[in-house]
């Protein structure tokens, strides 16, 4: 199972996930954390309070708490999914 999981985490880059879940995301090439655009946990309307890690996958919003350490943690806290329903998910989605 732990293979399956690194198998899973290491075949989605970060930066190609949330490049796509969140298409309005400001492209920049600065650092490793970059502003996310309006956070997709709460009705947000202050853009630059969610950050995403293009390396790590980790996100951020320092509105409304919303925060987790990799695509994984994303997926299940946006779609109200549990670990391994998320990981399927994103297994299925992403092709892997």
């Amino acid at each position: 199972m732990n293979s399956d999981i690194c198998t899973i985490k290491s075949a989605i880059s970060p930066a190609d996930f949330y490049q796509y879940e969140l298409p309005d995301m400001p492209r920049t090439n600065k650092g490793n954390w970059r502003d996310g655009g309006l956070c997709p946990f709460h009705n947000d309307s202050k853009a630059g309070s969610f950050r995403v890690n293009m390396d790590t996958g980790g996100y951020c919003c320092f509105s409304c708490g919303a925060k987790g350490g990799d695509v994984v943690a994303f997926t299940m806290q946006r779609e109200g999914l549990t670990f391994l329903n998320a990981l399927k998910q994103l297994a299925e989605d992403w092709g892997v």
